[in-house]
């Protein structure tokens, strides 16, 4: 397990911790992963759910079907916008 740690942390800084820590274990460990992999809480996974939308609508992964797991396709970093 992944835990990002975003009690005191803003938004953006959650976000921009969960892609560098997407990219390190894409690069490493493989694409698929759940939301579990990376948070704790309830709050955390409602949080990570909606920047998973986000980051699908832009391409990067995928959510599979039952929507408890998603699929890395792309780098996040070959996008410049994903912090937007």
């Amino acid at each position: 397990m992944i835990l990002i740690k975003c009690d005191a942390m803003s938004k953006t800084e959650v976000k921009k911790k969960f892609i560098d820590r997407m990219e390190f274990f894409y690069r490493n460990f493989g694409s698929e992963w759940t939301s579990n992999d990376f948070v704790s809480n309830d709050n955390q996974k409602e949080y990570l759910g909606k920047l998973l939308i986000e980051l699908q609508n832009k391409g990067v992964i995928s959510i599979n079907k039952e929507g408890k797991s998603f699929t890395i396709l792309y780098l996040p970093s070959k996008y410049d916008n994903l912090l937007i």
